[in-house]
Formats: structure tokens, sequence, C-alpha cells
């Protein structure tokens, strides 16, 4: 009797997983981010801005700046809710580990370059008294410093990054396609954020071309991540050491 040899089981590969879609392809996770959600976050924005500059020119000195900032913190958050409640981006708020280092590699750097331009123009100042304030810190400095450096930055980046820049793309690119889109909504975001800067503080030139370093590189990071946090931290590392940097200088003058 003739025996067949039964050949081996052929072995099965595992499967690769397709890459997650995020909201950059689009999907129904950003559908409903339109121009509308823009159009609302603009409108907040400018209310948030009206009212700051309004409580300045009114309102007593001793209550003026805190009124101000609340303001302008309100006109953040009322956008960043809204947005949020329709849907969440998806791999939008998915953090990695990476992104701690992107910030801090990115924070520090722009830190730097922000330096190197308050230097243009004449002789910088030996650091770190570049960044000082003549005889002591203020009262409440410790608390203005967690506020710059914790509060404001997440509140910028989540409204400029996370609503404005995203809902911008995912308008741009159903018109013009992802390379253009982002392009497109990175000017968009950068240049709203530079703008309310400059309605809200006065600043010169070096001033201005850093927060466009920061804008720059915040919208790029979270286009090229698809995730908020880089830009996070960056920013909030950005804010730290300048504020660092003030305490260091007058403490050493």
């Amino acid at each position: 009797m003739e025996q067949t040899l039964e050949s081996p089981p052929a072995e099965k590969r595992p499967r690769r997983r397709p890459p997650r879609r995020t909201w950059r392809e689009g999907g129904s996770s950003t559908a409903r981010w339109t121009l509308e959600l823009l159009g609302w976050a603009l409108l907040s924005l400018g209310a948030g801005v009206l009212l700051a500059n309004a409580a300045a020119l009114l309102l007593p000195a001793a209550i003026a700046a805190p009124v101000a900032q609340a303001a302008i913190w309100l006109g953040f958050a009322v956008p960043i809710v809204l947005a949020f409640r329709r849907s969440r981006p998806r791999g939008l708020l998915r953090f990695r580990a990476l992104d701690l280092m992107y910030g801090l590699v990115f924070g520090v750097a722009l830190r730097l370059a922000d330096g190197a331009l308050q230097g243009m123009g004449g002789t910088p100042a030996p650091w770190p008294t570049t960044f000082s304030i003549d005889g002591s810190l203020p009262d409440g400095f410790a608390l203005e410093a967690a506020r710059g450096s914790i509060v404001a930055p997440t509140l910028e980046e989540f409204f400029f990054r996370g609503v404005v820049l995203v809902a911008a793309y995912s308008v741009f690119r159903r018109m013009s396609g992802r390379i253009a889109g982002g392009v497109a909504a990175a000017a968009v975001s950068t240049g709203l954020f530079v703008i309310a800067h400059l309605l809200v503080e006065g600043m010169d030139a070096t001033g201005v071309l850093a927060l466009v370093l920061l804008g720059v590189v915040a919208s790029a990071l979270v286009l090229g991540t698809g995730r908020i946090w880089a830009a996070v931290v960056t920013h909030i590392v950005f804010n730290a050491t300048g504020f660092l940097l003030v305490a260091v200088g007058t403490m050493l003058s």
C-alpha cells in the first residue's frame, strides 16, 4: 500500500494591521469641523480681545489685568469646548513619550533663537542678565510664572493648533489636498496667533519674529505627528524658560 506524504501546512503569516487613519486623512471625526466652526472660533477670539482691551481701559488698575486675562482665556476656552463637543479628531489627543522629547528640544531651541533675535542690531548682554528685572522679583511672580508657563500655553495651543489649525486644515484639504491644505492651515493658525498677541500686548519686530517661529514650529509638529502634545510641551518649555531666565537674571544682577 502506498502511503502519501502530506505536505506540512503552510505557515500563516500574521496580517499586518493597516495604519490607523487620523484626522489628517479626514473622515467622520472631522466631518463637522467646517468653515462654520472656524468662524465661531474667530468670533470668540475677537470678543475676548475686545473685552480684554476694554477691561484695561475702563477698570481700576488693581483688577484690570486679571479681568483682561480671564477674558482672553474665555475667548480661547469657549471654541475649544464647542469644537470637542462636536467630535474629537481621531488621534489628535493621543500622547506618546516622543512628544516630550520633541517639546523639550524645540522649546529650548526656540528660546535660544529668541535670544539670538533679541541680540540683533546690538551687542547682547551676557546670559542670563538679558532677561532680568531691576532689583528683585515682583510680588506674585511665582503665580504669574505658573499661569504663563502652563495655563496660557496649553489654552493657546488647544485653540490655535487644536481648533483653528485642524478646522482650517479640514477645510483647505477638501479644496486643495493635504500639502497645500497643511501650508494654508499653518499660515492661518500662525497669523492669528501673532495678531492676537499684537492686539493684547505691544512687542517689537524681534518679538513678532519669535512668535512666528513658535507658531510655525507648533503647527508643523501637529501636522507632522497628528498629535497636539508636542506643540503644547514646546510652548510650555518656551514660556517657562523665559520666566526662568527672568528669575535667574534678577537674582544674579
